[in-house]
């Protein structure tokens, strides 16, 4: 069974699944375990039988609502009944007009997908363009699972989900690490681990660039600081004092040789002394970043592992130590220390991995148009799409520079793929909208087109802009749907 979701209107989350014609509420419970805490739980269902083997006790908690009347012949449960798609429609909209209305709102709904729901799911996802970024997350799971196998039994893992996980979200792949059962999350901002937290996340979150700002907002959260200097370490001692908290883990960075943040060998002694003063904090590891994947890696490795011995051995209590990213994990494995953070491997983007790791993210869309383009004629603003001696078919597809797909990749720089053919883009990239040639190839309006994933990979549109996967991945903009399946075995 693959359960596939989708942002939801009100702040809903919408999961999509394939239902047995026989289910039990029990069943469906379990389901909603694996969503966020902080909302509602409704099923919507149509030709289903349902019992509730509870004694009505998963019915209390779940919220029912039948399409179909023939529905009514479900066992043991209280649900709202409508006669067929179009009146819960009607239902749903009747907010919009002042009219008192069972609205969804903040709130899982499980919908047990077949064809009459198809409208119902339409009008209750957020966003309905067709261009979409594909996030599977078994693939996630199998990735983290490759980088874990390669690490000491001992070896914690830290996954990062800062910028929204690379551009593929927050709530829904910080739930799939819980389950995979990593030890700790790591998030830029705090306000990316206020909404891990909202959410129902209990794993430790590290906030990698804190804000001396929000310190107290972060303790109020459960939320754990990285110190990189001593304004920082005294600030976060003071919002600890104010709240009256002690022991409050922090992660104390050491800068070996990149230069941007944190505390260098030289200031090693004074550091000591200043968390010895500062009996609020208890720092929880200590760790560095590296510059490069090459042998001045390996040099900064040697310096954090000398500075880190020092700082370990002057403190009372025992603190882990971590320096390895995915690339590290490929190329230092004698460096792993006690811990590793594993980011952009996870997605199977690495280009040291990526013959052994899965894709999980895909970004795709539709044809949306086809045209036939005389000779002579062109394509797209300024004319820059020149069709030449012979006729060309064009395809327009809804992604543009607005989605995120950067305008540099137009005028043939690079192809998408339909039905298992490359299709150059041919003239400049628009705000919203984008045009490939598809001549010779056998393509309808309606098919769908990878923009990138498995051809081109994400590897492939970064080499051609002359940047790096990261910036592929996290450029995709926020108003581009996701959409996330996720197998039964993991759920």
């Amino acid at each position: 069974m693959q359960f596939k979701i989708t942002q939801g209107i009100n702040n809903c989350t919408i999961i999509c699944y394939k239902a047995d014609k026989n289910a039990d509420l029990t069943t469906v419970a379990k389901i909603f375990k694996h969503f966020p805490k902080n909302k509602k739980q409704t099923l919507i269902f149509s030709d289903l039988s349902l019992i509730d083997s509870t004694d009505g006790n998963a019915n209390r908690k779940i919220r029912l609502v039948a399409v179909n009347g023939n529905c009514k012949n479900s066992q043991n449960i209280n649900a709202d009944f409508y006669a067929d798609a179009d009146e819960l429609i009607k239902n749903i909209d009747a907010k919009k007009n002042g009219i008192d209305s069972k609205f969804f709102n903040c709130e899982n709904i499980l919908i047990a997908d077949n064809s009459a729901l198809k409208p119902v799911i339409e009008r209750l996802e957020l966003k309905s363009r067709p261009t979409a970024f594909e996030i599977n997350l078994d693939s996630l799971a199998y990735n983290i699972n490759y980088f874990r196998k390669k690490l000491n039994p001992a070896t914690k893992m830290l996954c990062m989900t800062k910028a929204n996980s690379y551009g593929t979200g927050n709530y829904e792949i910080a739930c799939l690490m819980q389950i995979a059962g990593v030890d700790c999350l790591g998030v830029a901002a705090t306000d990316e681990g206020v909404i891990l937290r909202k959410s129902g996340i209990k794993l430790p979150v590290i906030v990698l660039t804190p804000e001396i700002d929000n310190m107290e907002l972060m303790i109020r959260y459960n939320l754990e600081p990285e110190i990189h200097n001593f304004r920082s370490l005294k600030s976060f001692d003071e919002a600890c004092k104010k709240l009256n908290r002690y022991a409050y883990p922090v992660h104390i960075k050491i800068n070996s040789g990149m230069n941007r943040q944190g505390f260098t060998a030289e200031q090693t002694d004074e550091l000591i002394n200043a968390i010895s003063k500062y009996k609020r904090i208890k720092v929880r590891s200590v760790f560095t970043h590296l510059a490069t994947a090459d042998n001045y890696a390996l040099e900064q490795l040697k310096r954090f592992d000398k500075t880190s011995a020092k700082l370990k051995a002057a403190l009372p209590y025992n603190i882990m130590r971590h320096a390895l990213n995915s690339i590290g994990i490929e190329m230092f494995p004698d460096y792993q220390f006690d811990m590793v953070r594993l980011g952009i491997g996870m997605y199977g983007i690495s280009e040291f991995a990526c013959n052994k790791t899965e894709i999980v993210g895909k970004l795709t869309s539709v044809i949306t148009q086809i045209e036939e383009i005389p000779a002579g004629e062109a394509v797209g603003y300024g004319r820059e799409g020149i069709i030449g001696k012979e006729a060309k078919t064009i395809g327009v597809i809804p992604i543009g520079y607005a989605d995120g797909l950067n305008r540099r990749l137009g005028k043939g720089k690079t192809y998408f793929t339909v039905n298992g053919k490359k299709a150059p883009v041919i003239g400049n990239i628009c705000m919203d909208l984008c045009m490939i040639d598809i001549t010779g190839i056998d393509a309808k309006e309606g098919d769908r087109v990878e923009i990138f994933g498995n051809s081109p990979t994400a590897i492939d549109i970064a080499k051609t802009l002359e940047t790096i996967s990261y910036e592929v991945f996290t450029g995709v903009a926020e108003r581009v749907k996701r959409i996330y399946t996720i197998s039964d075995n993991l759920i």
